[in-house]
């Protein structure tokens, strides 16, 4: 638990009458290879701590899938336009391999912070967090060469490049598998 206890702390420091009240609402779930977090059509009532596996978040328009986001080990993962406003997700979280994650229902979540400044500051940062990555990838959509974009996954994320399907990274790119494996030659040479 000492990982999950870090990983929120990155975000805000629970003291630990705090964090024992939120360790009391929390529950495991595993999930096999293939197995979905949340389908198109389902609300995400959950937000999970990835404790062991990878998970993609992709949407399925017209039969193509379209990767957003894949989530690791250590991550939070969540549909969050789902979870924050109850409504339905129009994507799909699917587990890649088989996978353990620790559960906290959203209902539980937000009684914390209507109870805590603590717990405020802690979605309040995590929405911050949330932000930032979703703009920083629509913003290399729009200002970066799909080189560019694969250099930098690279870079940031080389769990990506490892053991997940070139068709899945292709599309986390916005370019074609052909695309991605002309790129790869050609920065292999």
């Amino acid at each position: 638990m000492e990982r999950l206890r870090a990983a929120f702390n990155k975000f805000s420091n629970l003291n630990d009458l705090e964090w024992e009240k939120l360790y009391a609402l929390m529950r495991t779930k595993y999930f096999k290879k293939g197995t979905y977090f949340v389908t198109e059509g389902q609300q995400c009532k959950y937000v999970a701590f990835v404790k062991k596996g990878i998970f993609s978040y992709y949407y399925l328009v017209d039969g193509h899938q379209h990767t957003r986001q894949f989530f690791f080990e250590n991550n939070f993962m969540a549909n969050y336009q789902s979870y924050i406003t109850g409504t339905s997700s129009k994507a799909n979280i699917q587990a890649l391999q088989d996978s353990e994650v620790i559960l906290i229902n959203r209902d539980d979540l937000f009684n914390c912070y209507e109870h805590s400044s603590n717990f405020q500051l802690l979605g309040r940062k995590v929405a911050e967090y949330l932000f930032l990555t979703v703009s920083s990838k629509y913003e290399s959509f729009l200002l970066e060469k799909p080189e560019e974009r694969y250099l930098h996954l690279v870079k940031t994320r080389p769990k990506v490049i490892q053991g997940i399907p070139q068709y899945m990274i292709a599309s986390y790119l916005g370019i074609t598998p052909e695309a991605l494996s002309r790129i790869r030659k050609r920065l292999y040479r």
